[in-house]
């Protein structure tokens, strides 16, 4: 499966476990402000999980590695060629579906666009809105209210305006957003639009709350406005509405008892226990082509492998069978065998590998095991790879200066045959032809050539009177 679909289906599992939980255990609870965060953080946990390798949690995923230390085997991956499939039709489905919605969504910001461009500021005792001339609904949207004062009684206004000033304060149209754009992405699941309106809704349990705790109306006259300005026509689709069709719904809350506060504990149970079960079932992902290449092709270099070699399994004796068959390979190291091998298993042993499980890199048996026979470290490896080249580049340094050095000192006098010559003529004689070469130092080379002989004297005698032939 597409790593897009996979990543799509656990995305949508749990928004879907979320919304069972909202609906099941929480929605008629009257802790308004927890259910919000509750539905804000289910949307951003089915984003966000799928995307935290769980498994690194248990053991640290890391790309086999070869420590070479004798012999080095070099895996390269074969290109493949991308045909149609049909996951590759179903992606474009998904994306038809994505772009249909984003465009919806565009749309519902141009209209509202439309109406603030015909809109007019206005207030009402100090309190600012923009007047729309339409007979619409009052509603809000980031943070300013649009309201037709002539649709509403005066004393209608204040419980209006005060409804609207909550949506505006606790930035509801910022939930509205998320959650209409989480149902562009998640357009196939039915969770993603039943969480979207389950957020709109408890939106307005928090705003009629605030409202009826303000004094402002009281409760039976507050739905009687609520009921009356259902009869309006709607406003702007992504604008925080003052009512909207679950309007029995929001009258049920408001004649609600509060929930006792026992009920918070549900939470603490909840939101970790769902999430608990959305990591544990989160689908694993599959091998790709590549990865079930390198495993063939890793098999295949154990097969090549001759009797003269010795097999450790985490730091145990093993066969060549039992490491083919082993998942979860993480690291292969090869080691000649040296006079610690050959003493405790024979002379015929040429070769050592030793076969690390990412279970089995940190036992106790594997440790023992380097320890014992000079095995590096995946640490020590990569520490010396690091430091590989600094160190070339020292040594050639080094070897640089020592050719200067040779090159600056004086040259000695060469004698051949009794006759001075060139350093070069003395390396074009073949060895057979030499008879006997004597080195001359110090006072003894200046006794007898002077000051020619103070770095030294060569002197070459060559054999006399016979003849060398190739």
């Amino acid at each position: 499966m597409p790593a897009l679909l996979l990543y799509l289906l656990q995305v949508n599992g749990a928004l879907l476990l979320f919304y069972a939980g909202y609906w099941l255990v929480l929605r008629r609870l009257t802790f308004y402000t927890l259910n919000r965060w509750y539905l804000l953080f289910a949307v951003g946990f089915s984003v966000a999980y799928p995307l935290v390798d769980v498994s690194a949690w248990l053991a640290r995923p890391v790309a086999a590695t070869t420590l070479a230390l004798g012999e080095t085997w070099t895996y390269l991956p074969t290109a493949t060629t991308p045909t149609f499939s049909y996951w590759t039709a179903l992606e474009g489905v998904y994306w038809v579906g994505v772009g249909i919605l984003l465009v919806r969504l565009l749309a519902q910001l141009a209209a509202l666009y439309r109406i603030r461009r015909a809109s007019h500021p206005a207030q009402w005792h100090g309190q600012q809105y923009r007047r729309v001339g339409a007979a619409v609904n009052p509603f809000s949207f980031g943070r300013t209210i649009y309201l037709n004062p002539a649709q509403h009684a005066p004393a209608e206004l204040p419980a209006i305006l005060r409804h609207e000033q909550v949506h505006v304060r606790q930035w509801h149209t910022a939930d509205v957003l998320l959650a209409q754009l989480t149902q562009a992405l998640c357009w196939f699941n039915p969770g993603a639009w039943l969480l979207r309106r389950a957020v709109q809704e408890n939106l307005e349990f928090i705003t009629d709350r605030a409202v009826l705790r303000a004094g402002l109306l009281d409760a039976k006259a507050y739905q009687y406005s609520l009921l009356k300005l259902s009869t309006l026509a709607p406003s702007a689709a992504l604008a925080n509405h003052f009512t909207f069709l679950t309007l029995k719904n929001r009258i049920a809350m408001m004649n609600k008892k509060r929930s006792a506060t026992a009920y918070l504990g549900l939470y603490a149970l909840l939101v970790p226990g769902l999430a608990l079960v959305a990591l544990a079932c989160a689908p694993q992902g599959e091998p790709t082509g590549d990865e079930m290449e390198a495993e063939t092709t890793s098999s295949a270099r154990f097969d090549a492998v001759s009797d003269s070699t010795l097999f450790f399994l985490d730091g145990k004796p093993s066969d060549k069978a039992a490491v083919k068959a082993t998942p979860n390979i993480e690291i292969v190291q090869v080691h000649g065998a040296g006079g610690r091998f050959m003493g405790e298993f024979g002379p015929g042993i040429k070769r050592i590998i030793l076969v690390i499980t990412k279970a089995g890199e940190n036992s106790p048996a594997t440790k023992a095991f380097r320890q014992k026979y000079g095995f590096q470290t995946r640490a020590e490896f990569e520490k010396e790879q690091a430091e590989r080249p600094a160190k070339e580049a020292r040594e050639r340094e080094e070897i640089r200066q020592r050719d200067e050095k040779l090159k600056q000192q004086p040259k000695p006098l060469y004698i051949l045959d009794g006759e001075p010559v060139e350093e070069e003529e003395i390396s074009q004689l073949r060895s057979i032809t030499i008879e006997s070469v004597n080195v001359l130092k110090d006072k003894q080379a200046t006794e007898k050539y002077g000051e020619r002989g103070r770095n030294g004297v060569i002197l070459v005698e060559t054999k006399k009177h016979q003849q060398f032939t190739n």
